[in-house]
């Protein structure tokens, strides 16, 4: 049996139960790169993990790989969770998993999950349909195929845009909504990491959200979105006011996390990651390690026993995730 399960959005409680629920009882989890990874710690120990994350501008593993290596794992294993970030039916690729398995002749459920709009609107103080403001919202993407037209479809005053992965194509939907006759001084939030305390927010116009975004770093991920709704975020923005929020913190520790303690940090806004050492550590969470520290950087390491922190030194020459 496959399960289709939408991670949510990167707040690791913003996940369903019925997901955490499956993702405890599962054999085999198939997780992508914008899965806040520790969701992982839900699994059982014999739980085997599989990443197949897609990394912007590096070669990545391919759709056909993934609707392979799920077909093959769920050959092996009775119980496999697709783990895909926000919501696996929003720009998720979903349809192309599902056909996989059904050729082969494979069960499967989904799981909806919280989707990066709503999620990044909500961290944001904004709500997408405000009353008096907006009778609709549109879901776009910046990624378009070779086959696809390169323009933007008919964009609408009154209504909220919702660009996912889209700071690519940012100067295509800037001149596209401007051609279309809305007003340049329409407001535009661009969003990176929406619901992580490592959350970066950029706010403009049509006018100058271009020249804003060349100023700074933000990247995909990122949801950028389009309408006077914004505004509310100037009155509402909740999450930027928590305690900790920008705190990054690593944990080192030679046994396995309390999630619960993890957990009342980022409700105050902290961004946390667990990593085990030592030779009891669970090794599966090693390549896990690996994919996740390797685009991470922390502003404080806490070494939460004095074991944890001699391995620590004892291999200190090694990257973090080597150890």
């Amino acid at each position: 049996m496959i399960h289709f399960v939408g991670a949510g959005p990167g707040d690791p409680e913003l996940m369903t139960a019925k997901g955490v629920r499956l993702l405890q009882h599962a054999d085999a989890v198939i997780y992508d790169r914008l899965v806040n990874p520790l969701l992982l710690f839900h699994c059982k120990q014999d739980c085997r993990f599989i990443y197949v994350g897609k990394t912007p501008d590096r070669p990545s593993i391919r759709q056909a790989e993934i609707s392979g290596k799920l077909i093959e794992t769920a050959e092996s294993y009775e119980s496999v969770v697709r783990l895909k970030g926000g919501d696996p039916v929003i720009f998720g690729r979903l349809t192309e998993e599902l056909e996989a398995c059904q050729n082969a002749g494979m069960r499967f459920d989904i799981t909806p999950g919280i989707t990066a709009a709503s999620g990044t609107a909500g961290y944001s103080g904004i709500s997408l349909t405000q009353r008096g403001v907006a009778t609709s919202v549109t879901f776009t993407t910046g990624r378009l195929v070779d086959n696809e037209k390169n323009t933007f479809q008919q964009l609408l005053n009154g209504q909220t845009v919702c660009l996912y992965m889209g700071v690519e194509a940012l100067d295509r939907f800037v001149e596209a909504a401007l051609a279309q006759g809305m007003s340049a001084r329409m407001p535009i939030l661009i969003t990176q990491w929406g619901t992580y305390g490592r959350q970066v927010k950029l706010q403009g116009t049509l006018a100058d959200i271009r020249q804003k975004i060349s100023e700074t770093k933000i990247e995909n991920p990122a949801m950028i979105i389009l309408g006077e709704v914004v505004h509310a975020g100037e009155r509402f923005d909740w999450f930027s006011d928590l305690p900790e929020k920008g705190e990054s913190i690593l944990y080192i520790s030679t046994n396995r996390p309390d999630m619960d303690a993890l957990l009342e940090q980022t409700q105050k806004g902290a961004d946390v990651w667990w990593m085990q050492v030592g030779e009891t550590r669970d090794h599966r969470f090693d390549e896990v390690n690996k994919h996740y520290l390797a685009e991470r950087h922390f502003n404080t390491i806490i070494f939460v026993d004095e074991a944890a922190k001699n391995s620590y030194e004892a291999e200190k020459v090694k990257p973090l995730w080597e150890h």
